[in-house]
Parts: structure tokens; sequence; C-alpha cells
């Protein structure tokens, strides 16, 4: 089985995939021209932010608002064995395409995650977690990561799922 995936960025653990994958139109909040693909006019040479400590003020809110849900780490850690592109720089586009495919998995992992601090009834108990054990088994290579019809189906099923949870508990957590 697969290991249980993190719904929280850890930026740590990452190789600021975001900083590159994204061009800058799709980012409100996010000062500088950008390509998708293309590194953050802010990304030092060794790949960390260098406005890190004032990216609101220098127009860069959008960064700090910015949740991966724990993708970025998932595909530096889990896909390529902690290897990453600074090290290796022919491993930036492999990685940025899995960042980008991994994105939606890792929200559907936080929607699992958070349905379940409902504590929803047995039934939606063991719909959510044969939901989250999908998930995994997608997250768990690369290859897997391209079964888009595999994750509109776990999509399709967390969207049924949440259509059953009482609005106010999802409030509440």
């Amino acid at each position: 089985m697969a290991a249980p995936l993190e719904t929280r960025s850890d930026c740590a653990r990452c190789a600021a995939l975001c900083c590159i994958a994204y061009p800058s139109q799709d980012m409100p909040g996010f000062a500088a021209a950008k390509e998708a693909g293309q590194p953050c006019p802010k990304l030092g040479g060794d790949a960390r932010c260098t406005i890190y400590a004032d990216r609101a003020e220098q127009g860069f809110a959008g960064c700090i608002r910015f949740e991966c849900f724990g993708a970025g780490q998932h595909v530096v850690q889990t896909l390529f064995a902690g290897r990453d592109w600074r090290e290796q720089p022919e491993l930036l586009g492999p990685m940025v395409e899995s960042f980008l495919a991994m994105r939606p998995v890792s929200d559907l992992a936080f929607l699992v995650e958070r349905a379940l601090a409902t504590e929803p009834g047995a039934e939606t108990t063991v719909r959510l977690e044969a939901l989250d054990s999908e998930l995994r088994a997608v997250a768990s290579s690369r290859e897997t990561l391209r079964d888009s019809a595999r994750i509109a189906k776990a999509q399709a099923a967390i969207r049924r799922v949440y259509a059953s949870i009482d609005p106010d508990k999802l409030r509440e957590t």
C-alpha cells in the first residue's frame, strides 16, 4: 500500500516547482511577467526565493496564499526519490510536468481529508477511505498520474460525497 499523501506544502522538501510551473497571468498577486516553465525572476541561483521575507510588500502576495497541498514535496521526495533539478538540470521538465499532474490529485486528497474530519457516517467513511487509497495509487508513479480518466472518476466520487455532507460540518473543520 502506498504511503499517505501529505496535504500541506512543505517548501523545505520541494524544489521551488510552483515558482517555475505556472505562468504569471495565472497567478493573482504575482508582480512579474513569466511564462509557464520559466523560473520566477525572484528565484535565486540557489533556487530559493530572494524576497521571501517581504513578498507581499514587493507585489507577490499570491505566493503567500498559494498552497500546493503537498504536490511539490511528493514529486521531489516520492516520484524523484529526493533528486531535484537544482543538482540535475535535466530533471526540470519532467519534475514540472509531474508537479502539474500531481496538483489535482493533491487537491482531491485534501478534500478527502477534510471530509473525513467531519466525522461522517460509517458508509461515507468507507467511501472516503477507498478514495484515499485510490488517490495514493494514482500518485504512486509518474505513469499513473497520466491517467486522467481515473482522476476524473475520483473527482466525481468526491463531489458525490461532498453533496451528502452537511455544509455546517465542513465549515467547522
